[in-house]
């Protein structure tokens, strides 16, 4: 009976002690900070932390570029503007180059005609110098005077004509200098209008790369918008965490103080009595065995050996239940001690509940601390989504207007090519001119040396007709002319003086056309003079604030990324801090 309650016993004290987890939970708090903050200590809050002046201020230098960029597009069309105005000033110049180019070209048809008609006059001059010959009669001295004097007058006239031929010359040379000097000059300003382009084109792609930086932010933003979600999940995952780590711990220490009463309620103080009460039953019955042996010493050997068997089984008995009862305080110890060691388990467990449950204050207090920063990245979010969309329509206005710009770059270039193709047509005619009038000089000359040596002609033949009509003539006689030969002289008279009247009114029409186009020229030299400087300075000025935009890029940038790198190293610095405070 007693080797059987002792073996239950021992078996419920077995089954007790093998049911109780006495393993420690996290082997040092670090483990614990680990389990409870991985999401909180794992670099993301930092990095939620560190993306609002980051985001921030990108946002606000591609908003200076923008506005740099803006500026020099509206440089650029005012510049376009200017050269579509010099363009539509250059067609009116070379309109009115080409009223001036058919004004000459009549101008000089007329005077061709002039010198046909002083041929014409001449070849009847000689005719008539022949008739003259002929007849010496036919001529008297007044006559001879008259003609004598449309000679010289003529010769004068013609003198001031090829005079002022040769100014119109010079000042056709002259014009066409300063044509070749503006066809440069246009040369330049075509040149300049590329360069324009290229700026144009450069701004456009600085406004494509300010559109991808500002798609590259707005995917920052949904990134922190992505980090703080998961950062909320883990704070929800770390609460349940805890909780259901609080539920195991109840359960495993009200489970520890079931077992401890189960063991206290087995060996407690009437088992031990009712041993006790067995040993001393036992040894009344031995004593009771005494006595009858000592009664019995008269019985027979087999009793007294039965008897004597008896008690050597009564004492191996108690020699046993001495062991037992041995064991049983030593399991008592053994108990007690275990007991020790689950109070002592329980006591550090209250302890690291403790550091757990101050771990978990501070990484709430740094979770409301996070949720609040959070809050205001997620603000701050909303006033960068509002401007980066606000940035984000400026650009595709400021991408359409420098698409715009480029078209009407393009048909620049192409009304300014053609400018210059009509332009050396222009200088080409003015050419064809110069040389149709250098030829018109020629034969101006010739006609003047034919009417020259016709008019000695006439004056050798009126000589020799003087000399013959006084050696022929009586004193008191008289020169007579039939109808027909005096009103054909009359006719020739005046035909030369038409002639001579014409050749002075072209000549004359000729030289206030060509210093009406002089006059011209000269405006539209210093007209495109002062548009090339003016696109000069306009360049000059959009080159410089080129250079300062991009000086100023590469200072944000710079300032960027020095912050980028403080901001990375104090996080580094602030998790080796709460490393080393763990």
């Amino acid at each position: 009976m007693v080797a059987k309650d002792y073996q239950k016993t021992k078996g419920s004290t077995e089954a007790g002690v093998g049911e109780i987890d006495t393993s420690a939970p996290f082997q040092s708090v670090k483990d614990a900070v680990t389990l409870f903050g991985e999401g909180t200590f794992s670099g993301e809050k930092p990095a939620i932390k560190k993306s609002k002046p980051h985001s921030a201020e990108r946002v606000l230098a591609k908003e200076t570029q923008f506005h740099l960029a803006k500026k020099e597009l509206n440089k650029l069309k005012e510049q376009l503007k200017n050269a579509e105005t010099t363009k539509e000033q250059a067609l009116v110049e070379i309109e009115r180059a080409k009223r001036a180019v058919e004004d000459l070209t009549h101008k000089l048809k007329t005077i061709n005609e002039s010198k046909d008609s002083a041929v014409k006059a001449t070849e009847a001059a000689k005719i008539q110098a022949k008739q003259f010959e002929e007849s010496g009669n036919r001529n008297s001295k007044e006559t001879d005077g008259s003609l004598q004097m449309d000679h010289e007058t003529t010769q004068v006239q013609n003198k001031a004509i090829i005079a002022e031929l040769d100014v119109a010359k010079q000042e056709l040379r002259k014009i066409r200098q300063e044509y070749d000097a503006s066809l440069e000059a246009k040369n330049s300003a075509t040149k300049q209008a590329a360069e324009a382009k290229n700026a144009t084109k450069a701004n456009m792609e600085r406004a494509d790369e300010l559109s991808k930086e500002i798609i590259t932010v707005q995917e920052s933003i949904q990134q922190v918008r992505m980090a703080s979600l998961q950062a909320r999940e883990e704070e929800a995952k770390i609460y349940a965490d805890k909780d259901v780590y609080k539920q195991s711990y109840k359960a495993r220490l009200e489970e520890s103080e079931n077992k401890l009463l189960a063991l206290k309620r087995e060996i407690n103080s009437d088992h031990t009595l009712k041993l006790e009460a067995e040993l001393a039953q036992t040894m009344s019955e031995i004593e009771a065995l005494r006595k009858e042996m000592d009664n019995a010493s008269a019985s027979d050997l087999d009793s007294v050996k039965k008897v004597t068997s008896g008690l050597d089984g009564a004492k191996e008995s108690l020699h046993r239940m001495a062991d037992e009862g041995n064991t049983l305080r030593s399991l008592v110890e053994t108990l007690k001690l275990e007991l020790d060691n689950v109070k002592k388990e329980h006591s550090e467990l209250k302890e690291k509940e403790a550091v757990t449950e101050s771990v978990a204050g501070n990484l709430h207090v740094k979770l409301r601390k996070a949720k609040a920063e959070l809050e205001e990245a997620l603000a701050e979010e909303t006033k960068v989504r509002g401007a980066s969309n606000e940035m984000v329509a400026a650009i595709h206005r400021v991408s359409l207007e420098m698409e715009n710009a480029k078209h009407q770059a393009e048909e620049m270039k192409q009304q300014a090519e053609q400018l210059v193709r009509e332009a050396e047509a222009t200088r080409i005619d003015l050419e064809a001119t110069e040389k149709k009038l250098i030829v018109a000089l020629e034969k101006a000359e010739e006609a003047k040396a034919a009417e020259t040596k016709a008019l000695d002609q006439i004056k050798m033949l009126s000589e020799k007709t003087d000399a013959a009509r006084a050696s022929t003539s009586e004193p008191g006689a008289q020169i007579t002319l039939s109808r027909d030969e005096f009103e054909s002289l009359s006719r020739k008279v005046e035909e030369s003086e038409k002639l001579s009247e014409m050749k002075i009114a072209a000549t004359v029409a000729q030289v206030e056309a060509v210093k009406a186009s002089e006059y011209e020229a000269l405006k539209k030299l210093d007209t495109t003079q002062k548009e090339i400087k003016d696109i000069k300075a306009a360049t000059k000025e959009a080159l410089k604030k080129a250079e300062m935009a991009e000086a100023a890029k590469k200072a944000v940038e710079g300032e960027l990324r020095r912050r980028r790198e403080l901001e990375q190293k104090k996080a580094a610095e602030a998790a080796a801090r709460i490393l080393a405070e763990t």
